[in-house]
């Protein structure tokens, strides 16, 4: 029966006729909340529940909503209040909710989604879900925009009522989404460039939510047009990746009205599709079984897929979409409880990638519905757990047989094919490569490509290690075969900016192997994965390797912060920021404009006399040269100590060239340079002549002088003013100029990296006594000390040529021999596995016995 109005039928499982007779009369839905609906309070009129008897069949409503409060959570919440710290610095979210806007059962609600963002996050794990790693953005954009706020608040109720079934914990959910749609639609009717992100922001979250057709349908026809009109200013938004990429938000596809019968029929190869995944649900069904392992998710999506045979007709797209309805939910709540009670097991993974596989699979048979969006937001977890499972195989991180889990995850990156194909997605810009599972593509027959040449390019007295050159991931817009060994080292950073694992640290406008020209057996990228550079936690060691730059050349109370996002008021919080460096892919390629003017701002050739400005004479030294432009132009404001001082008023008088010849015959820059540059005696040292195919890198700074923005780029014939800076303005003046220069490249490049010059921040902790933050800085030194070391103790290159002279002369046996010989090694790594169990086991025993 149709709703009033000739809306979508209300849904059989939530009628009731228990209701009290006010709101009968009303015709609007009763929360049958005993003894006093809400409608009456909110009328002011006396409730009939409150003249009836309590009946033994009335369900007995809990007195408080559950939102599985603990005395830890409690005491977290009471602290966050008392001291306004947010309990969860990891997420870095700046600035964060202030407490004394929220009531504790609200704190409660933001510490719930905060503290899941921020577990999955720790474990790695924050891309097998669809939200959880986007909460950090929501809740800095929350604290500005309240409708946002609500919005989030009410995805958390929502997630906290999925688990405990706790009807008030749904009601505070629903009271939540009513304020943030008033809210979005308030803000929509002053769109601006200004609230866009919020607008985009809330109307994610409540889509994300909505379970009734007419309502889902009305956010996703809004947010398509929200992106529509972003696309002037995209760059500057915070969703700009998304944005940028259809297939994270497709159009949702025009449908018939709800009541329009007369809907597509599912085609025979849909529901052969629908059948096969059926049957790989039985396979994955049995390995749980063989293992022990508990089998009730499995068969639960199994009978969802035997469900969905039922498809007709004469389903309208409103019940369509209401049998789509457990699997949105399974897609958004199962993944994190999943994640959070088995920290990421290979079956549990293996369970969840076909989760998300089903709602590729059952896209065809709802094309009314929009189902494309929710297969989209299942691409991501498939591939990163496909990532994940093959590099805990070839890292040999763990002795369970890995094999079966391969096999399975198959059929995932097969429909993750499919489903883009059908899409139409032949070329994929956010996701470039992942794993595939399909036998050897490699060529074992070739001869091994030689690595590049290790000579410097200029002064030999400045020489980069070559120890740490990682192969850059393939195009994205390449059309050539992807190679299964390729793991995007891109996915997993904030902004898509890459960390010190893919980039070379501390060494500029040097020349990247692309990985698809070259061809490595497996093994060998196994044992190149399981070294200690592996280790390095991303996006730490350049700060690091600067930092302690600063410090070996004699600076006082500086360091440097990796920027995880272009934003002002990040920016400002680390502050006081004297400079920024920016890392960049040079753009050989890029024409300068007819009239030799820069891009970008303008050439200031008087100033080069007034400030340090030195041109870069030598091809491999930028980062350190980035560096000194901001610190020589910084003596007022920072101690450099007595060398730096003298360097600077020895060469006051020099033009840019013989500014940069003395810097580079400078003996403390050089051997400071050189330390952390130092050459390993392992590294593959075969000549390569560089070729236009590769890729080339270059750090430049910007920083405020005498209340001008300047960018200081030793390869340019001055500096560029950017127009008028102080000191203090400088946040918020220098992220346009970047964005600026950012989007002067194709939308799918990724490969750029910012640090920041700042103040130590031991310094503010101990100023304000904070002793939290002073003994997270005083780890990070740490931590950072450590990563130098693993730099001058790097094996990578020497497991290289070992393992490249062993192939080698295995190849000669031809590729029969060599696929013998490395099977055998698999066999015997297998066997030594087990009797290392057995072993573990006996010695367990012993123990016993003896106690």
């Amino acid at each position: 029966m149709a709703g009033p109005g000739g809306g979508p039928p209300r849904r059989s499982h939530t009628k009731s006729r228990k209701g009290c007779e006010t709101c009968k009369r009303r015709h609007i839905r009763c929360d049958e909340n005993f003894p006093q609906c809400r409608n009456c309070t909110k009328h002011n009129c006396r409730c009939p529940y409150m003249d009836m008897p309590v009946q033994e069949e009335r369900a007995v409503t809990p007195e408080k909503a559950d939102l599985l409060w603990t005395p830890e959570i409690e005491a977290e919440i009471e602290r966050w209040q008392q001291t306004g710290s947010f309990p969860f610095p990891d997420l870095y979210i700046y600035p964060a909710p202030a407490p004394q806007f929220f009531s504790f059962e609200d704190l409660r609600l933001i510490h719930h989604v905060a503290s899941v963002s921020s577990e999955l996050n720790a474990h790695d794990a924050g891309n097998f879900t669809i939200w959880t790693r986007q909460i950090p953005l929501f809740l800095k954009i929350g604290t500005d925009y309240p409708f946002v706020m609500h919005a989030l608040l009410a995805l958390s109720a929502t997630h906290l009522a999925w688990l405990t079934d706790c009807p008030l914990t749904a009601n505070i959910a629903y009271e939540h989404r009513g304020i943030a749609l008033k809210g979005l639609h308030e803000a929509i009717g002053g769109f601006s460039r200004q609230n866009s992100d919020a607008v985009l922001a809330a109307s994610l979250l409540l889509s994300w939510q909505a379970t009734e057709w007419r309502g889902w349908t009305q956010l996703m026809h809004g947010t398509s047009s929200v992106i529509d009109a972003m696309q002037p200013w995209k760059n500057e938004s915070q969703f700009g990746d998304f944005i940028s990429e259809q297939s994270t938000f497709p159009t949702a596809p025009p449908s018939p009205a709800p009541g329009h019968k007369k809907l597509s029929n599912p085609r025979k190869q849909d529901l052969d599709s629908l059948q096969q995944a059926y049957a790989q649900l039985q396979k994955v069904e049995a390995h749980l079984k063989e293992n022990g392992e508990d089998t009730k998710a499995i068969q639960q999506l199994m009978s969802f897929v035997r469900g969905v045979r039922k498809v007709s007709p004469s389903h309208t797209a409103a019940q369509r979409f209401e049998m789509l309805n457990p699997l949105r939910a399974w897609l958004f709540w199962l993944p994190v409880m999943f994640l959070q009670r088995t920290r990421g097991s290979p079956s549990a993974l293996v369970i969840l990638a076909h989760y998300y596989t089903v709602a590729l699979v059952v896209e065809p048979l709802f094309p009314e519905v929009g189902a494309a969006y929710f297969g989209s937001l299942s691409l991501c977890p498939i591939e990163e757990i496909a990532r994940r499972l093959f590099s805990i195989n070839v890292s040999q991180s763990s002795d369970s047989d890995m094999q079966t889990p391969l096999h399975l995850m198959e059929y995932p990156i097969d429909m993750v094919s499919t489903f883009r194909s059908r899409m139409g997605w032949v070329q994929p810009e956010r996701t470039a490569s992942f794993p595939t599972f399909h036998g050897n593509e490699y060529n074992m027959g070739e001869t091994y490509p030689s690595a590049i040449s290790h000579s410097p390019y200029g002064n030999p007295a400045f020489t980069y290690s070559q120890e740490h050159l990682m192969t850059m991931p393939p195009d994205p817009m390449s059309a050539s075969a992807i190679s299964p060994l390729t793991l995007d080292p891109f996915t997993n950073h904030y902004l898509g900016i890459p960390s010190n694992l893919s980039m070379p640290t501390n060494r500029a406008c040097i020349r990247c192997l692309n990985i698809r020209s070259h061809t490595y057996p497996a093994f060998l990228l196994a044992v190149l994965l399981a070294c200690p550079l592996r280790l390095v936690p991303p996006g730490k060691e350049k700060s690091g390797v600067f930092t302690f730059l600063l410090d070996n050349l004699g600076v006082k109370d500086v360091q440097f912060e990796e920027m995880i996002t272009l934003d002002a008021d990040y920016l400002r919080q680390l502050g006081p920021v004297y400079g920024v460096i920016f890392l960049f892919k040079y753009p050989t390629g890029e024409k300068a404009n007819a009239d030799g003017t820069p891009k970008d701002g303008q050439y200031d050739y008087a100033a080069a006399e007034n400030l340090f400005f030195a041109a870069q004479t030598i091809q491999n030294a930028c980062g350190t040269q980035a560096l000194l432009s901001v610190l020589l132009n910084k003596t007022g404001e920072i101690d450099v100590g007595t060398p730096l001082k003298d360097f600077k008023e020895f060469t006051a008088g020099f033009p840019a060239e013989f500014r940069g010849e003395c810097l580079s015959n400078s003996e403390l820059i050089r051997d400071v340079h050189n330390s952390f540059a130092k050459s390993s005696p392992f590294v593959d040292e075969t000549q390569r002549t560089a070729t236009d195919d590769d890729d080339v890198y270059h750090f430049i700074a910007y920083t405020p002088i005498n209340g001008v923005l300047y960018e200081l780029d030793g390869l340019q014939p001055a500096p560029i003013a950017h127009g008028a800076s102080t000191f203090e303005e400088f946040p918020e003046k220098v992220i346009p100029v970047l964005q600026r220069r950012i989007g002067r490249y194709p939308a799918h490049e990724i490969r750029f990296n910012l640090l920041a010059m700042v103040r130590d921040l031991r310094i503010r902790a101990r100023e304000v006594g904070d002793e939290e933050m002073l003994y997270r800085e005083e780890q990070k030194r740490s931590d950072w000390q450590f990563e130098n070391a693993l730099r001058r103790h790097n094996f990578v290159g020497f497991a290289g040529e070992v393992l490249k002279g062993v192939i080698a002369d295995k190849l000669k046996d031809g590729p029969e021999a060599y696929t013998k010989w490395v099977e055998d090694a698999k066999k015997k790594t297998k066997e030594r596995s087990e009797e290392r169990k057995k072993k573990g086991s006996a010695d367990d025993e012993d123990e016993e016995m003896a106690g």
